[in-house]
Order: structure tokens, then sequence, then C-alpha cells
């Protein structure tokens, strides 16, 4: 082949990789992802887990398209999950294990830890949160949109009422106003339902996009079916109770509608994403951030049957939450899994679903594990370990383990440890074909040919059989700790420690390396200057911005870019393809002037070129060159490590 011909193969297989590279990138265009959270709801507050007492039609039709994550762990509260979720970090890691946060508490998540939307942000994703925050607040910078959220509409607290945005403290008098478009006081909110004025606020955030517009990251933390202040807890709007009439409990019947109007708000997100041309590149998240409350502090009647215990408890009722995916990326879709779980597993799971890095050798590393693949494919069970919290103020541990669940010790001295909220037997229910109507009636179903043998399997599948066959050998964790076979007991009710005494020593030395390595909890008491009759009957941060212990190593995100990515595109190709041509000219020169040079050289008369590699005169056929390299090969080889998925868990 002649110098020219190579020059123009070159150049042609330069331009074909350019071209494949900019379609490529504009076909793969990161996914738009909304994450969607209740607060106290139970596991048994859902249809797809087998109750007919509150119909879910749009949450049931998503989770049966999708994938239901039967084993989907929480914290048992609600800022170490929140916290757990942002980081990627197991809460006792970074000092948010010990309770919650009232909002006039002078604390919150370390300044110094990077969490989800900084991620995101920097990919270029356009970052949004709606509704609850409750991460600490005492300072501006602690605020949601000063920690990497584009957009904030919602409260900052544990909780407000529902309809004036109010939130009372029970550890003191404090009260005041608790709503917020990014950092301003939203007053215009006042009187719409909060269930509703988040929804719409989303509807506006996705509008805001379109097909067009950058990747989102979309957070929505409602604030139901969490009870509001304390004189008047359950609240729904009344046209949605009367539709729970044959539910004869009155607070019950309530919190079915704080439900109702939730599954609402999951079909309007779903119907937005589809107007907006954005759902085919859509990935949906909705998890419940811990178990329901049935009794005791900020009771909601939440049920968690047939599981054991309620929120704030070590219990399965506090931990195994109401989760699933969904998204068109995914291969394999309308199952149950049951892979282990936890909820900081989001964060590093989504973000490969986005190609977003989020580990960095210049900081910590982030606890959660990459699932995404397993979730894809169903190509397994990345993780073998979960620890649900160990609280040396409280006094508990709750920890699992090839299959084997630890409790010791309990918080409340173990007065919400049985089990909790049963259906009332006299409750005239739906019937499962009326069920199976209202999910196969939902646009969501229709568009994914749901029918009614796949719902029945999939519900059947996802339900909980707590196995009459168990002999209950009790085990008060006051007393000593308990074990339990957790896939043939998920109802905790048969302690084997003492026929495994060998393993409850294992699981105790383990347990004792996450406890050495916890950070000191970050709680701080009351702090009367946080009284919101000093700004105008308004919840907001009281002190000035304190010592900032960042990672210096953070990189600043670079500001979003202006243009399209189909935009960016039509501008870069054309420099590529001149700069290309650039290239081909000066090659074409270069070559013309060497074939002048050779034509003007005389020609050489020997044919002969000594060769660099001495001959082999050992008469063992030994080549220096390639015998050489299969030698270093086969010791590269013979030292190819196995890393099991159970060494790479935390």
């Amino acid at each position: 082949m002649t110098a020219l011909g190579t020059t123009l193969l070159v150049a042609t297989v330069i331009v074909s990789l350019t071209v494949t590279f900019a379609t490529g990138n504009a076909s793969r265009r990161r996914p738009h992802i909304v994450i969607i959270t209740t607060d106290d709801m139970g596991w048994n507050d859902v249809g797809f887990h087998g109750s007919n007492q509150i119909p879910t039609p749009n949450i049931d039709a998503l989770a049966y398209d999708g994938i239901i994550l039967n084993r989907h762990y929480s914290a048992a509260l609600c800022t170490p999950s929140r916290a757990a979720l942002m980081t990627g970090k197991h809460p006792m890691n970074v000092g948010m294990q010990h309770y919650v946060i009232d909002s006039d508490e002078p604390w919150g998540l370390g300044l110094d830890q990077r969490i989800m939307p900084e991620y995101f942000r920097e990919a270029g994703y356009r970052t949004h949160m709606v509704g609850k925050w409750h991460l600490g607040f005492y300072t501006e910078q602690h605020t949601p949109t000063s920690r990497g959220f584009d957009t904030h509409r919602g409260y900052l607290g544990p909780y407000i009422d529902y309809w004036n945005y109010v939130s009372k403290m029970n550890s003191g008098t404090f009260k005041g106003y608790d709503m917020r478009h990014n950092r301003e006081v939203d007053l215009k909110a006042n009187g719409t339902y909060a269930t509703d004025y988040f929804t719409t606020a989303a509807q506006d955030i996705i509008a805001s996009h379109g097909p067009g517009g950058p990747p989102m990251l979309l957070v929505m933390h409602h604030l139901a079916p969490h009870a509001a202040n304390a004189d008047d807890p359950l609240q729904a709007p009344q046209e949605t109770i009367d539709r729970f009439s044959y539910i004869r409990d009155k607070a019950r019947r309530t919190y079915a509608a704080m439900m109702s109007k939730v599954d609402d708000s999951v079909g309007a997100v779903y119907r937005s994403l589809k107007e907006n041309g954005m759902l085919d590149n859509s990935i949906i998240v909705f998890m419940s951030d811990n178990g329901g409350a049935t009794r005791s502090l900020h009771r909601n009647t939440g049920s968690n049957y047939p599981l054991r215990g309620q929120k704030h408890t070590p219990w399965e009722g506090a931990v195994r939450t109401a989760a699933f995916i969904w998204s068109p990326l995914l291969k394999d879709t309308q199952r149950v899994s049951n892979q282990w779980f936890h909820i900081s597993d989001w964060l590093p799971t989504l973000a490969s679903a986005a190609g977003v890095r989020v580990r960095r050798p210049s900081v910590l590393d982030i606890d959660g594990i990459d699932q995404w693949e397993a979730l894809a494919y169903g190509t397994g069970n990345p993780r073998q370990k979960l620890m649900n919290n160990l609280d040396e103020i409280f006094g508990y541990t709750s920890y699992m383990e090839d299959g084997l669940k630890y409790v010791n010790g309990s918080t409340s001295d173990g007065a919400n440890d049985l089990w909790y909220g049963e259906t009332d037997e006299l409750d005239k229910l739906p019937s499962n074909e009326e069920y199976l109507a209202a999910v196969m009636s939902t646009p969501i179903a229709r568009a994914a040919n749901l029918d009614a043998k796949v719902i029945s399997y999939l519900r059947q599948h996802a339900q909980i059989n707590c196995g009459n066959e168990v002999s209950g050998k009790a085990c008060n964790p006051l007393v000593k700790p308990c074990l339990f076979d957790i896939i043939n007991d998920p109802c905790e009710m048969h302690d084997i420690s003492d026929e495994c005494p060998s393993r409850l020593r294992e699981i105790q030395q383990h347990i004792e390396y996450y406890r050495i390595r916890a950070a000191k909890p970050r709680n701080q008491p009351h702090d009367p200057a946080a009284d919101p009759s000093k700004f105008g009957g308004v919840w907001n941060w009281w002190r000035t911005e304190p010592s900032r212990a960042r990672d210096e190593s953070h990189e600043i995100p670079p500001p979003p870019n202006p243009l399209s990515e189909e935009t960016q595109l039509i501008v870069i190709i054309p420099i590529v393809v001149v700069g290309i041509l650039f290239v081909i000219g000066t090659l074409l020169y270069l070559s013309n002037k060497n074939i002048i040079q050779l034509c003007c050289r005389k020609k050489n008369t020997t044919s002969t070129i000594t060769s660099d590699i001495p001959p082999d005169t050992s008469g063992s056929g030994f080549n220096p060159t390639t015998d050489t390299l299969k030698t270093t090969d086969a010791a590269i080889s013979s030292k190819i490590f196995v890393i099991s998925d159970r060494d790479m868990d935390r």
C-alpha cells in the first residue's frame, strides 16, 4: 500500500470512530432518575404485599412491571435513613445513627460528607429535591440548596401540618411555619394539602426539563403517611377519607386516605414523565424510609404485619421496607427479587446506571454496593452482610449475615417488640377481583400489558409467610442476644442462639469491627436560640456558618453547559473534522516530500538488512523475544486471584 493510501485509510478510520463516538453519546443519554420515598409507611400498607385494605393501584402497577425488592432494608428512623441514602454510607459511619434531628437541635449531616446531588450535578445533572429534608438546618450551609440541590421545594424539619405547614416540637413549646422554595419562605403554598403541593412541584420540575433538557435527578420525599403534630396527627381530604368507609378504625381510615393520595401522586409523576417525553429514559425508585409507627410516639396506625416490631426497634418491622425499582433500562423485570439491598446501596447503584463516578481514591470510600448489574440482569446477590444499626446510647444492635439475624438489646424497654397491625376481621375489604381490576385499569398497567395471572403470581411471591412449621422459641434481647434464621423465619419467632453458639460468637466478633470504626454520634441538645418566634414565626437557620471541615480534595462541579447535548455535537463534530483534514494535509505533504527524497537516493546494492536480534547458537530453540513474553504471561496467569462478592461487601 502506498503512503497516500495508508494516510487516507487512517483518516477514514479516525472519522468513523469520531462519528460513532458522537452518535453513540447522543443515543446513550444519561437517564433521568426519580426517587420517591414515603415516610413511616408500613410493609403491609401497599397492595403488592398482599393486603386489600388500602388499594394502591399506581404504586402496585409500577412494582409489578419493575422489580419488587422484597429484602430492601433501611435504618429504623427517618434521619439515619436519609443520611444513608444521600451519602452511600452507613449512618453509624457518619455519626447519624442515634435518633432523629428535632428542628431546635443544632446539628446535622456533616459538611465534610459529599452527598448524592453533588456527584450527579458534577456529571451534568440538574438536581432537584421536593418535600422533606430532615438532615439539619441550624446553619444555612446545611440546607439542601447549599448541599448540591439546584432547587428545593419543601420543608426542613421532621414533620409539618398537612394544610398549614406549621411544625410543633414535642420537646418544647416551639412551633413555626416550615415550607421553603429554595431558601425563601413559601407562604403561597399555605392551605394546599401537602401531598398535592409536592406533586405539583414535581410535575413543574419534570416539565421544565422536557426531552431535550439535561438529565434530571429528582428526589421526592413525601410527608405522608407520617403523623403531623400531636394535636392533629392524621390528615387527609374528607372526600378521600370517605372512600374508605369500610375500615372501622377512624384513624386507620384516615391513614388509608393519606396513602391513597401518595398513590395518586405516583401516578401523576409517571404521567408527567410520559407527557414530557422522558419516560423511556427514566429510572423510578420507590421506598419507605423505615417501617410504620403502629403505636407510641408519632403513631400513624401504619401496619408492618406480619413482620415483628415497628419503627424505632431492631426488628424487621422497622427496617425491612416496601420498595421497588422501575425502568425501561432494566432487562429482567416483572419479578420479585430477594437479593439483600440496603438503602446506602442506592447511591452507587444509580450512579452506575447513569455513568456517574462516586468512588474516588482521594476521599473516604462509601459503604454502599453497586447492585445495578444484579438488578438489571438478575445476575445474583452481591450483598451478604447488612448492619441495620448499632446504637450504644439506646443500647441495641441489629445485624444480618449469611441469612442469620442477630438482635441484642431493644428500644423503649421492649415495649414495641411484638407483632402489630393485623387487619380487623370485621372490615369488609375489597375482593381480590376488585383489587386486580383497579390495578389493571391504570395507564401504567395498560402500557405494560400486565395481565391478571402475572399480577397474581408476583403478588403471591411478594407476600411473607411466617411459617406455621416454625416452632416459637421466645427470646428477650434485653436479657441475652437472639439469633434468627431470617430466611426461613422472617417474622423472628424462633431463637436459635443456643443451637448455634459458634456462629453467634463469630457474628459478635464481626459486629465488634463495626463498633470500633463507628463515628461518634453528632446529636446535640435543644437550643433556645432556635425559637421560631425570633424569626417571625418561621423555622429558620439560627447560627452562623461553622468552621467547615469539608475535604479540600473535592472538586468544584463545573457550571452546567447551557447547550443541549445535540447542540454540543453539532458544534464539536465540525471542529473534529477540520482537525482531521489538517492532519491529512500534513501527512500528504510529508509523504510527498519523502517520495521525492527516495527518488533522488541511490539504489541500495545490498538487500540484506542486519537483524538487531542475535541468532540462536545454543541449539535450544529459545527465541528471546517470543519465549520471554510467553514465560512472563504464564507467571502472571498463575497469580490470578478470585475476589468473591462476599469479600467486597461492607
